[in-house]
């Protein structure tokens, strides 16, 4: 195994009480060829405080900023980094000692662009109660090219937990070769989804460890309080980055960003579900989305399809095509608290 100058990214902001235990996993690491890049994103608490206290490791460096966003600062982190791989950690995570020398194994071993690990989440208090989602599929390496995207993007979507960048290490040159960045204004969410789907339509090579090495908390009282209107907003933004990105490319892969945007719409649905407020707020998000959807499915009906696989979710007069993983969900909640939505099996045009 090589000796590459690997970068780790932390951005940090208000999280004081978690900070030290993600720094000391990482400068705890077995791999230490490490450049351990800090970036304060204009913290209000002790945070600032607390990062300078790392600056006794020759490895660290911290740079504090005015308040620009979580996505913001992990992209200026990719920027000026000097690592020829890095891993982009959340300041209240924290990562198993083996995390950077398993990753870097794996993408040295495989030729690879990316690497990816497994995931232990649990909520903030209860460490010893884990989820673990591993990556799946069967792949230790997986080379992505024009032909297998047509075919396989929207399912290495899940196997590879596209959806998160901190169980990952990159190459950095490929990164930004590609010209794939992390900010993505005016959204709340989504940056890291956004950042790696579009990094995938650009082919790289991925490999697999088959081990959780990452352990992510949830904070109980810090999801974000939203209505449908953000949530939404901000997964059409992504999917109209990979309208644009795969037309920048020359790819033709409509089915697969069909799927993609129907995943997406999924998930406002299971918002609403499970946090979408009393019976008027469900049903008032509800038509919400099925406004929306319509309106955006027309305005690029040249780019995404209407397929089989689908069901769709009747709502007074107005009707939606989603997922039908959501189905079963919908159907348990909704029928028996809401009364307020019927399903039926539709032929598709």
């Amino acid at each position: 195994m090589g000796n590459d100058l690997v970068s780790v990214i932390v951005p940090v902001y208000n999280v004081e009480k978690y900070v030290r235990q993600t720094l000391d996993s990482v400068i705890n690491q077995t791999y230490r060829n490490l450049e351990i890049l800090v970036i304060d994103d204009g913290s209000t608490d002790g945070s600032p405080v607390i990062c300078d206290e790392y600056l006794k490791d020759d490895r660290v460096k911290v740079c504090h900023r005015q308040n620009v966003g979580v996505a913001a600062s992990r992209q200026f982190g990719v920027e000026v980094c000097k690592g020829t791989y890095f891993v982009t950690l959340d300041a209240d995570d924290y990562v198993s000692a083996d995390f950077v020398e398993k990753l870097y194994g794996a993408i040295i071993k495989n030729e690879a662009d990316v690497s990816v690990c497994g995931i232990s989440c649990f909520t903030d208090g209860r460490d010893d109660a884990r989820t673990v989602y591993l990556p799946y599929g069967g792949y230790e390496k997986l080379t992505v090219t024009r032909e297998t995207l047509a075919s396989g993007l929207y399912t290495w979507f899940g196997e590879l937990l596209l959806s998160d960048a901190w169980n990952k290490m990159y190459r950095t040159q490929f990164v930004r070769d590609s010209g794939v960045k992390f900010q993505l204004p005016n959204i709340y969410n989504g940056n890291e989804l956004k950042f790696n789907i579009n990094l995938a339509l650009h082919c790289p090579v991925y490999c697999t460890c088959k081990e959780s090495l990452l352990f992510h908390r949830m904070r109980q009282g810090s999801r974000v309080q939203r209505k449908d209107k953000p949530l939404q907003e901000g997964f059409e933004i992504i999917t109209e980055s990979l309208i644009e990105e795969s037309r920048k490319l020359g790819l033709y892969i409509r089915e697969q960003l069909s799927n993609v945007y129907y995943w997406l719409v999924g998930n406002v649905v299971m918002d609403i579900i499970y946090h979408g407020g009393d019976t008027l707020e469900k049903h008032k998000r509800y038509s919400t989305l099925i406004r929306r959807n319509r309106q955006f499915l027309k305005k690029h009906k040249e780019n995404l399809d209407r397929h089989t696989g689908l069901t769709r979710f009747k709502l007074g007069d107005s009707s939606i095509h989603l997922p039908a993983f959501v189905l079963g969900n919908v159907l348990w909640l909704d029928a028996a608290s809401m009364g307020i939505i019927t399903l039926r099996k539709i032929k598709y045009r």
